[in-house]
């Protein structure tokens, strides 16, 4: 499947500082009270993961969580076990540190200072900000998610929150390509595809631009990360190369920032 015209491709920018940490510069320079990026593998001696997945050690992990959170300016981070499905969950006020959560795929604030999080290796990490209402959403989609419309439940969510689908800002980050994520035809099917007779590629985040401009959010406002995750030589984690790493998206309101 084709790449979607309507949407324009952005390449990350690392940010300087310790923390491999690359995000839309379009949005940086735009929204200064946004924060929004993912992690990449770094360059120091040791990929530069954190570790939920059991492939470094905690006392490491937690190290490189707090060395995240300063850079970022948030005392606060959320982090759900990640099932491949469309639940979402609504993030208030809560106590500093990383909270890990209940099952889900994606979550939903309008309160400062709490980062969400959402760990990939080859899936969508799919970031949406409601410029007016400074209401923020991230997501966790994959194949399944998305047919299980993780997207679906995170526009819903930011409309029930005061948003209007007509300002939204969408962007599907680093994942894998649509010529490298070759899946069978029952992955077509469950994405609403035209079956073919083998497996064939797919781009899922062409999937997930074309459902968003049927949710209503503008065309004009759906961008898309440069990077594939599988090839290339990206800065990033690919399950399908066969590393077990993971890279964060984050996703936040920064603290104290002016209206």
């Amino acid at each position: 499947m084709a790449r979607s015209a309507a949407a324009a491709r952005v390449r990350e920018e690392r940010v300087p500082g310790t923390v491999p940490w690359y995000v839309h510069r379009e949005w940086a320079a735009r929204f200064p009270w946004l924060i929004q990026g993912i992690t990449g593998r770094g360059d120091g001696p040791e990929p530069f993961d954190l570790g939920l997945a059991g492939s470094v050690p905690v006392g490491t992990a937690l190290g490189r969580w707090r060395a995240l959170r300063d850079a970022l300016g948030c005392a606060r981070a959320v982090h759900a076990r990640q099932v491949h499905g469309a639940a979402l969950l609504w993030h208030g006020p809560g106590a500093p540190g990383l909270e890990l959560t209940e099952a889900a795929d994606a979550h939903a604030t309008r309160t400062e200072g709490v980062l969400l999080t959402v760990s990939v290796a080859d899936c969508v990490p799919v970031f949406l900000v409601d410029p007016e209402e400074r209401a923020v959403a991230l997501l966790h989609a994959g194949w399944r998610g998305t047919a299980a419309g993780v997207l679906e439940a995170g526009v819903e969510t930011l409309i029930r929150a005061g948003s209007r689908p007509a300002v939204l800002r969408m962007h599907c980050g680093p994942a894998i390509c649509g010529e490298c994520y070759e899946v069978g035809p029952e992955v077509h099917e469950a994405l609403g595809l035209p079956v073919p007779p083998g497996a064939e590629p797919v781009d899922l985040r062409a999937v997930l631009a074309e459902r968003a401009a049927r949710l209503g959010i503008d065309p004009a406002h759906i961008t898309t990360s440069e990077y594939c995750t599988r090839c290339g030589s990206p800065p990033f984690f690919s399950h399908r190369a066969g590393q077990a790493g993971r890279q964060f998206a984050g996703l936040a309101l920064r603290p104290g920032a002016a209206a």
